[in-house]
């Protein structure tokens, strides 16, 4: 029987987290638990939210809790990280989206998962706590491949830093139905763009095509400091189409998946330059 256990405060946390599997918004946690798995213990960490979810800084970052339902704290940004909010607004169902957590997303370590390719995308920080003290890792550092992380195990992820915008940026995830699903291929960016219509700053990161959430470094490439016309357009998706690894399983094939991608960039890029 599986013994649960609650961190009231920080001190808690530092002396329990060895000590068995922690628990936010559980999401995926239970449905392991209900296919099979059996952890001896679990340690509610739920109670470790006192006061805002998110937090806006001076220095132009945005502060998210990594144990607030992902509903609070979608209410509390208010838009201000538009590709979040596109991707927390496909994330499973409104009851899911009112328990799981973008700590848990991050944690769970799916290359699929909807919240972690627009925070790559933004050069988000993860912040990790434990009884070394504080650590900060990139979120596109964070996993290193389907459910696995550098997060050690006397270590809980606390907060989420994430740089605000200066220009676009947006989500879009392809996957068997609107909601609710796993994707196929999702895809995030953010870039600025001048008054001759160049982008700059340019980043694009990609889920459910590699063992982890990737930023396409060569499709960045093809795109910084040019203008979309059509022939830059094509030579990023032949880029992005080769530079990704996705693989054959019951919802796509990998070829599926490179071609999904690229029409997905395109698509992306048309609509931005047609405003």
């Amino acid at each position: 029987m599986t013994e649960l256990v609650t961190a009231w405060t920080k001190a808690d946390l530092r002396e329990l987290v060895t000590t068995g599997d922690l628990l936010a918004g559980g999401t995926d946690l239970l449905v392991q638990i209900q296919v099979g798995r059996k952890p001896a213990r679990l340690v509610d960490i739920s109670k470790l939210l006192d006061g805002p979810a998110v937090a806006r800084r001076a220095d132009e970052l945005v502060e998210i809790s990594a144990l607030a339902p992902l509903a609070r704290v979608m209410k509390e940004l208010d838009h201000v990280l538009p590709a979040l909010d596109a991707s927390a607004s496909l994330f499973g169902s409104v009851r899911i989206r009112n328990r799981a957590t973008i700590g848990g997303n991050l944690a769970n370590a799916s290359p699929a998962g909807d919240t972690i390719p627009p925070l790559v995308a933004a050069g988000a920080t993860a912040i990790l706590n434990g009884p070394g003290g504080i650590r900060r890792v990139p979120v596109g550092e964070l996993a290193t491949g389907p459910g696995r992380t550098v997060i050690r195990r006397d270590e809980w992820i606390e907060t989420i830093e994430v740089p605000l915008p200066a220009g676009e940026e947006g989500f879009r995830k392809f996957g068997t139905r609107k909601a609710d699903a796993v994707s196929v291929v999702s895809l995030a960016w953010r870039w600025r763009r001048t008054a001759d219509g160049r982008l700059h700053d340019v980043s694009v990161a990609l889920g459910a095509v590699a063992p982890t959430v990737v930023r396409a470094r060569s499709t960045e490439a093809e795109l910084e400091d040019r203008r979309p016309d059509e022939q830059v357009v094509d030579r990023a998706m032949a880029a992005l189409r080769s530079e990704i690894s996705p693989i054959d399983d019951f919802r796509a094939s990998a070829q599926y998946r490179r071609e999904v991608a690229g029409v997905m960039l395109r698509e992306v890029l048309s609509a931005r330059a047609r405003l």
